[in-house]
Formats: C-alpha cells, structure tokens, sequence
C-alpha cells in the first residue's frame, strides 16, 4: 500500500504543479483490467486506477480555435442593444479525474465476474462574454451571479464584457459497472498463447446526475458524475503471444440509453491495439493505439440544453473521433502478485461534431493484485 500512496502522490503533486463524459469514458477502466493481472487471477483481484484528463484545446471539426474567437462569432449575432442580457461561456480548462475500484471474481476457469466504482472528480473554468440590456455592461456578471459563481477577472471591449469564470467542484461518487467475462477459446489452460474472451455487463445509474447551480439549472451533463441511465456494455478481447512480446485487441461498445433526467449521451465505441514487451520477469513497456468513437449526445426533456448561453450545454456540440498513441509501463511486484502500471495518452488526431473542447492529454496509474 506504501508504493500504491506513492504512486498517487506523485501523480497528484504532478497535476499540481501544472470527465466528463465523452472521451473520458468507461472502456479506459475495463481496459486496464484486461492488461493487469486481475483478469487471470485465480480466485479473485483487485485494482485501483487514477486517471487524470487534461482538456484544453477547442476544437471546430479537426480544426483548433480559441475561446475568443468563439466568443467573437456568437457576440457578432447581438443586436447592439438587446432588449434581455446576452450572455455565453466556453470552457477554457476542463480537469477530470477520476478514481476506480475495481474486483473481480473467478467462478471457473472460463466464466469471471468483474465490478467497478469509480469516484469521479470534475473542475473547469470557463470564459463568459456578456452584453447588457441598451448596450450597457452586464452588471450580473461582476456580482459573481450563478450559474458561475466564482467569476476571476474581467475586461471590457466596447459594450460587452468578458469574464473569467471558475465552476465549483463536482464530485462524488460515478456510475457502477457490472459484467461477466468468459473465454470463448484458449488453447491451454495456463499460460495461454492464444486466447479470445467475450464480456457482457451493464452500467447502472448509481451516480448523481441532478446538481444543479444555485440559479436552479442542472449543471452541464458532461460535468455531472453520473448519467442515470441503464447502458449494456459489450466487450471482445483477442490475445496472441509470440514471447517476448505479447499482442492484444480489446474492442469494446457501450449501448447508452436515455438517463431519468432524459439526456442520452451517444453510443461509444472503442478498438485498442496493444503490445507489450517483457523485458524482463517484472518490467514490460508497452505502447497503444487508441481508436475512440462517440455519438451525439440527445436531451429528449432540454433539462440540460442551454444553446444559447453556453457551448457546452448544447447538443449539436457532442460526438467524436479519436486516435491516440499510449506508451505505458507495467512493473511487477517481486515474490507478490501485485504490479503497477503507468501510462500516457497523447491524442494523434480528433474530429470533433460541431465545437466542443477536447482532450489534450491523459494519465492512467494503477495498482492491481492477485489473488
């Protein structure tokens, strides 16, 4: 437990010194399972990862674009006076971490249960441009009104006035995930060079997805810990040993459903290529190619949906398609079954649906142990 404190400790000072929804999605923590040692312990396992998501950039399609510039575009469409206050924000920094329990239990030598819970952690500031009514300065905004209540600095240009805003924390606990793995083909029964497992589960809605801020509106769904909906989640792992080098393909699909609030976040499908070299009996590096895709996001009920007020909080601004390299590194406890893995994110390419910020990096540590 000491190098399992150091390890978070690192990572946290880290962060330090420098989801959401969307990207930072499930697949992540069950991958993981796949490459530790829990997945073939033989009774059961346990693991705790951290994820650290970094998103700053603001993507138009493929194409990057400053918040100010965005800001710029939509305070074009005012009238010079407007009759109501205009208000809009885009998000500048969204920071979510999140923390994952994870057990799994050996059945028979075929069938395994595995569970997660995660405790998700979500911080973003944003920027905020506002134009009074008459075309006088939106006094609301200087007051520190919600749904921002912490505004940081401002400046004016002509009538409109922008503003640096920093949301409260949201966090708690996230959604639970129950499956079953089972392995279709393995041509030995210990030590396997060849082996093709299947998962079936499901996500349920234990996480809180009705914060609201102090005016009264909920706050942005990608920024609530949970989605209160019922998801099926299916899972496809393929393993080919040529030692020293290990190969495997996770392709994973979660099939989202409308939540009790009535947002329904896309469909997410996920396909990894993996390969990790054993170096030696208890270091192997690794590198991954990431393949992530999601859909666009519907609120049947518009509970979350505030277009014309905030970027975040419309639809037509949800889906995308990623490519990421992960170069990693699992270290292997001697005379025990732990190990601990380290790896980086770094994003090739993304194509976002309409503007939407985007990830600019990822951190993953785990600790996992078997039993």
């Amino acid at each position: 437990m000491k190098i399992l404190a150091l390890v978070l400790l690192f990572f946290t000072c880290a962060h330090k010194i420098i989801y959401a929804h969307g990207e930072c999605c499930l697949s992540k923590s069950l991958a993981e399972a796949t490459l530790s040692d829990v997945t073939i312990a033989p009774n059961f396992g346990l693991s705790l990862q951290y994820e650290y998501t970094n998103m700053e950039t603001i993507r138009d399609g493929s194409h990057s674009v400053s918040p100010d510039s965005v800001l710029d575009d939509v305070a074009a469409t005012w009238p010079e006076m407007p009759e109501e206050e205009k208000t809009f924000s885009v998000p500048t920094r969204m920071i979510m971490q999140k923390y994952t329990l994870l057990g799994t239990y050996a059945v028979t030598r075929r069938l395994q249960f595995l569970a997660t819970m995660p405790y998700v952690i979500n911080d973003m500031d944003m920027r905020m441009v506002a134009r009074g009514k008459g075309g006088g300065h939106h006094h609301a905004v200087q007051r520190g009104q919600p749904p921002y209540p912490k505004p940081l600095a401002g400046d004016m240009t002509g009538s409109d006035t922008r503003m640096n805003m920093e949301m409260d924390t949201i966090e708690g606990f996230g959604d639970m995930t129950l499956m079953g793995l089972y392995t279709l083909y393995t041509d030995k029964p210990d030590l396997p060079t060849k082996k093709i497992t299947l998962g079936l589960g499901v996500k349920t809605p234990t996480g809180k997805n009705d914060e609201e801020f102090d005016s009264g509106d909920l706050v942005h769904a990608a920024m609530q810990t949970g989605t209160g909906s019922w998801d099926p989640l299916f899972l496809v792992i393929y393993m080919h040993a040529f030692h020293p080098v290990i190969f495997q393909t996770n392709l994973f699909y979660q099939m989202t459903t409308e939540g009790d609030e009535g947002y329904e976040f896309g469909d997410k499908i996920s396909f990894d290529i993996i390969g990790r070299y054993q170096a030696t009996s208890y270091l192997n590096p690794g590198l991954e190619l990431n393949l992530f895709y999601a859909g666009q996001d519907t609120d049947h009920d518009d509970r979350y949906s505030r277009p014309d007020e905030s970027l975040i909080d419309n639809t037509d601004n949800t889906g995308v398609t990623s490519l990421s390299v992960s170069p990693s590194l699992q270290i292997k406890i001697p005379g025990t079954g732990g190990s601990i893995v380290l790896k980086f994110q770094q994003p090739l390419y993304q194509h976002a649906r309409g503007i939407q910020q985007v990830v600019d990096w990822r951190a993953m540590a785990a600790v996992s142990w078997a039993f």
